[in-house]
């Protein structure tokens, strides 16, 4: 096979002829939280593994043309040693290289090396702007620790001189926690990051991740309200407010496609990788919090089988074919376009 770029040559097709440019890598599946609206609150589909540099460049070399890796998944990537490694293994390849973190250990002794190799972007997922909602989500009193962090990490930054990475928080939209967007913004402006991502959620009708709190296209006049009071702070603190997906906060409240146009926008099946620490690959990293059957989702394993043989293989194609079809598979109905890139 002739392996070219994907952003060469994008094809809609069951059978796509390149290589994706954009991998997502789990570094680690383990985690130091217990969200209630992650799966790692109802039991992992998986063992606990941590990905060594040595393993992530066996991956990274069956993708010449990787451009763009994410390096989290179902875990916290500060828990995983060797992420500093790791990083600069991505930074070797010339690829943009990011992570989520929960923030709780961005004042460990990783985080500076983790910088120095060259980590071009960090989102701190918070979900919060006050220590009370961030105990409902998260299960733990960390909401003043993780703020003492990011002011800490902006004080690092400064005294490496580095400009990267590029800091920015992130609060999954539910009618819990919606009203705290404004004071969120607040926040973020007092420890010097200047974007704020509200990104939809993923509901599984398990734990907080309930369609009853959801709020695409069920937002209550309120509640728009409140995002829009903070899109109207937000500009006037000079700090960005942008929903997931390459929309406006607003939009990723209102909802601007329908489920089905939704779902047949999504890119990621003829665009992107996302390899688990066991080597696993499933179509997104959202796949997993939808509560779909886990087996139904692995598509293969990097580690058992080469890059073409699995991009190709029988599972992605048929997930390819079943998009297209208007009969999407049970992880991706109500999906799409409208999640984080």
């Amino acid at each position: 096979m002739v392996v070219v770029p994907a952003a060469e040559a994008h094809a809609r097709g069951s059978y796509v002829r390149e290589l994706p440019s954009e991998l997502y890598i789990e570094t680690t599946n383990r985690c130091n939280l217990k969200c209630r609206t992650c799966p790692q609150y109802f039991g992992m589909s998986e063992d606990f593994a941590d990905l060594t540099p040595e393993l992530v460049g066996r991956i990274l070399d069956q993708f010449p043309f990787a451009r763009r890796v994410v390096l989290h998944g179902i875990g916290e990537p500060l828990l995983n040693k060797d992420l500093p490694g790791i990083v600069e293994m991505v930074k070797r390849r010339d690829a943009y290289a990011l992570f989520n973190t929960n923030g709780l250990l961005l004042g460990n002794r990783l985080i500076e090396p983790v910088i120095l190799a060259g980590l071009d972007e960090l989102r701190v997922s918070i979900d919060s702007a006050s220590p009370e909602t961030y105990e409902l989500v998260r299960g733990t009193d960390g909401f003043a620790r993780i703020v003492r962090n990011l002011r800490e990490l902006a004080r690092l930054k400064d005294a490496l001189a580095s400009a990267t990475p590029k800091v920015s928080l992130w609060i999954t939209g539910m009618k819990s926690n919606v009203a705290e967007l404004t004071a969120l913004v607040r926040l973020a402006h007092d420890v010097g990051v200047r974007e704020v991502y509200l990104q939809r959620l993923v509901y599984s009708e398990r734990g907080l991740a309930v369609n009853s709190e959801a709020l695409f296209g069920k937002a209550a006049d309120h509640e728009l309200r409140a995002v829009r009071d903070a899109e109207t702070l937000a500009l006037r603190l000079g700090v960005e407010l942008k929903g997931s997906g390459e929309v406006s906060a607003a939009e990723m409240v209102t909802g601007g496609r329908s489920e089905t146009e939704s779902y047949r926008a999504c890119r990621r099946p003829w665009s992107l990788m996302y390899v688990t620490a066991n080597g696993n690959v499933l179509p997104c990293c959202i796949a997993p919090f939808t509560g779909a059957h886990y087996a139904g989702i692995v598509l293969g394993n990097i580690f058992q089988e080469t890059s073409e043989e699995i991009w190709n293989g029988p599972r992605y194609q048929a997930w390819r074919r079943s998009m297209l079809a208007g009969d999407p598979p049970g992880a991706c109905v109500g999906c799409g376009a409208g999640w984080s890139l």
